[in-house]
């Protein structure tokens, strides 16, 4: 599976809501399982450290499900984790789920957009992200502008890739720094044609 660069993807819905637990002793199924997949995240983003990361994520996330399996934030955090250990069937099932549960958030479009990149499955991640751009004054509109962005040019569509990242310094001009970040990371990588192209970009 291609790796696309996806640089806010375990921390963004970590910030979606506060987790804190009551100060009484009453249990909060919503609250436990929002505290439970905050912990499974942050594992999750260290996963390549050790593999005993990989397990407690999947520990505190299949908690954060048992408590509220319908809660769309839970859901993508598994269906993160399940992309991330190859479970792309799985992942897909829960993507496809909370895009149509909630079609009216961008976020979960574009991180399905992302996912459905990195399967290299073009056609059908420019659809995610458009619907996603298609939301006026969501405040993911940036992310999918710059995912997006990353995605048409690891699929030599220079031309959308020109469109999204312009729309995105307009949008946003503080996405710079990021783009610029992740042509550090292509670079590393030896993705060297991405890498210019991004230097470029933020140039303009």
């Amino acid at each position: 599976m291609k790796k696309l660069l996806m640089l806010f993807s375990y921390f963004l819905i970590i910030i979606l809501s506060g987790c804190q637990m009551k100060s009484n002793d009453e249990f909060d199924p919503e609250k436990a399982a929002l505290a439970r997949m905050r912990l499974g995240l942050g594992y999750l983003a260290k996963a390549n450290e050790s593999e005993e990361n990989i397990k407690a994520a999947h520990y505190n996330l299949k908690l954060a499900a048992q408590y509220s399996p319908d809660n769309p934030q839970v859901m993508l955090a598994m269906a993160m984790f399940d992309q991330h250990v190859g479970e792309y069937n799985e992942a897909e099932m829960i993507y496809k789920r909370i895009t149509l549960m909630q079609p009216g958030n961008g976020l979960y479009h574009v991180h399905y957009g992302s996912f459905l990149c990195g399967l290299n499955r073009y056609q059908e991640a420019k659809a995610q992200f458009e619907q996603s751009i298609e939301l006026d004054r969501h405040r993911w509109k940036a992310d999918a502008y710059e995912q997006y962005g990353y995605c048409a040019i690891q699929n030599n569509d220079k031309k959308t890739a020109d469109l999204m990242f312009k729309q995105l310094f307009q949008y946003d001009g503080n996405r710079r720094d990021n783009v610029k970040k992740a042509a550090e990371i292509y670079q590393k990588k030896g993705d060297i044609k991405i890498a210019n192209y991004l230097f470029s970009v933020t140039k303009e």
